[in-house]
């Protein structure tokens, strides 16, 4: 059997097992409480003669009620020790399942938090990103009257491959559950073997297009972030020619930064291509405009990546190249669990995910600490409002308090739509960096303390007027400083407070910050406003970020010409 018929019977199974997924979603929406109660208690039953499970015990639990007063909410930090013994060897801690990686993530202030993955929490993942969004596309040729031609698609973020010392992987979660599927990677993926493109190898994004442009039948593109794509875009727009070059004549050129054993073992896999380079130079030629996409991958059914408000500007970027190609708005999750998923195109609110975490949530709105607000299950929702989430996993996190944000859309059957409003403490996350107030404060501190100034008012923002977007600091001071001149000292100080702040700035997928000064009395005018609506000064805090509309206009209309 040809590689090529292979991998039309691989895509064509990866679409039976994406509908099987579609149709177990539209199922879990008919009674989800039902669904979402009965994996609580399998996963209570599944760990009862866990350390954890004894000491909290689990084999007495019959009811939620009981499982809350047995189990109190939780931060990471609680679950830290155990987790460290179990990076030593030692199993039965926090779960009876063998554990398969640590998804690490830089946690706050980029202090590494390491969240275990197991077979059944990697179950969801699988269950609803790739395969869910390939029968989406599939369903949505048919629903168009287009027959479906299956083939592969182009992965477009990099791996990282890191591992602990026990070599168990220590990445993310999208890498510990793809490695899962690595033999069929050549088949699904246009990449030549099972491992992906590593970023630390030289340069993947060179990879990326390489074996993504010489294959003609490519059906869909995944990303975790939109972010990605808008990077990967300018890198295409510069270096399409020495690309398209080495397709037609089977070379790497010298010019790529490769490791030598990386560049040998690709080599292997090309060959001269003249005439799909004759077709694609005419296709840049034509230039990067709305149809380019189409142009190059006439048979490209899906583009996948997350789609939540912060990524909303380079998802409106990428769709400029796009036109034509349905968009998947893919997930909604965290290292620790699988939360929500598109079931419809175009749609960014997600399904929750029942069959993945037992869900509780706290209402959001409420100034009082979550341990004094109510607990709800997901039925007694109400559409509208916003609630924090705590979440019971697969993978030995039990009532662990994510801090994400929702609001409530509306529902499908009983089932709640859910869309990602904020992470609490969290400001920014333009590519998956999560930058916090607390990193924020922590810059400027650091900044402070170097000059010996006061920076009397400071915010930070997102700045989607440049792609890729970028970090924009006002500042309010009488300090006598150049600030474009400390720019570099700034993110200095912004990567030392947040560990993958800086390698998402040097991969492209966040530009280079800027500074600029508010006008003289902005904040003490925002404070004067508020008083005059009816607010206590004692109840008005700084302003460090914009996030509504109504901050964004007043003090971005305050912001000095330079």
């Amino acid at each position: 059997m040809t590689h090529k018929l292979l991998s039309q019977t691989a895509m064509r199974l990866m679409v039976l097992k994406g509908n099987a997924s579609l149709r177990r979603l539209e199922k879990n929406a008919e009674n989800p409480m039902e669904v979402n109660r009965a994996l609580l208690m399998k996963i209570l039953r599944d760990n009862q003669d866990t350390a954890f499970g004894k000491a909290h015990h689990f084999s007495e639990i019959r009811t939620i009620e009981d499982f809350r007063k047995q189990v109190p909410m939780a931060v990471y930090e609680d679950y830290a020790p155990m987790i460290e013994r179990t990076k030593d060897g030692e199993d039965n801690l926090l779960t009876s399942a063998k554990i398969l990686g640590y998804s690490r993530t830089s946690g706050s202030s980029g202090v590494p938090k390491y969240i275990p993955a197991t077979d059944s929490s990697l179950t969801a993942y699988v269950r609803y990103t790739w395969t869910r969004a390939l029968a989406l596309g599939a369903r949505e040729k048919k629903k168009n009257g287009e027959r479906y031609r299956p083939g592969r698609g182009v992965f477009l973020s990099p791996a990282t491959n890191e591992c602990l010392p026990n070599g168990l992987p220590c990445s993310n979660i999208a890498e510990i559950g793809a490695r899962e599927y690595g033999m069929f990677y050549p088949y699904i993926l246009t990449v030549p073997t099972k491992d992906l493109f590593d970023m630390h190898d030289g340069d993947y994004i060179y990879n990326i297009y390489r074996f993504a442009l010489a294959d003609e039948d490519v059906t869909f593109i995944f990303s975790v972030f939109f972010s990605v794509n808008v990077s990967q875009l300018a890198y295409l727009q510069k270096n399409w020619r020495v690309i398209v070059d080495d397709i037609e004549h089977g070379t790497i050129s010298d010019s790529i930064d490769l490791k030598p054993e990386v560049r040998q073992k690709l080599l292997r896999h090309v060959r001269p291509m003249p005439e799909r380079a004759a077709y694609l130079r005419k296709q840049f030629e034509q230039g990067f405009d709305e149809t380019l996409f189409k142009r190059l991958w006439p048979n490209l059914t899906v583009l996948c990546s997350i789609g939540n408000a912060s990524f909303k500007p380079a998802a409106d970027y990428v769709r400029s190249f796009a036109k034509g190609v349905p968009f998947d708005f893919s997930i909604y999750g965290a290292s620790e669990g699988l939360i929500g998923a598109c079931y419809e195109l175009e749609s960014t609110d997600m399904q929750l995910l029942v069959d993945s975490c037992f869900f509780e949530f706290i209402p959001a709105e409420a100034e009082t600490d979550a341990a004094e607000r109510p607990v709800l299950t997901l039925d007694q929702l109400e559409q509208g409002k916003k609630y924090e989430i705590l979440i019971t996993t697969c993978a030995g996190l039990y009532r662990y308090h994510l801090k994400d944000v929702i609001e409530v859309k509306g529902f499908r059957g009983k089932c709640p739509l859910i869309s990602f409003v904020y992470r609490k403490g969290q400001l920014f996350n333009v590519a998956g960096e999560k930058f916090s107030e607390e990193d924020a404060r922590n810059t400027i501190e650091m900044f402070e303390k170097n000059h010996g100034i006061h920076v009397d008012h400071w915010l930070f923002y997102q700045d989607d007027s440049v792609m890729p977007n970028r970090y924009a600091l006002v500042v309010e001071s009488d300090a006598d400083l150049d600030w474009d001149a400390c720019i570099d000292e700034l993110e200095g100080y912004m990567g030392f407070c947040n560990k993958r702040y800086p390698s998402q700035r040097a991969k492209a997928f966040i530009g280079r910050m800027v500074v600029q000064k508010q006008q003289p009395g902005t904040h003490d005018a925002w404070s004067a406003l508020c008083i005059s609506r009816g607010a206590s000064a004692a109840q008005i805090k700084p302003v460090h970020s914009l996030d509504n509309e109504e901050k964004r206009a007043f003090f971005l209309q305050r912001i000095e010409d330079k």
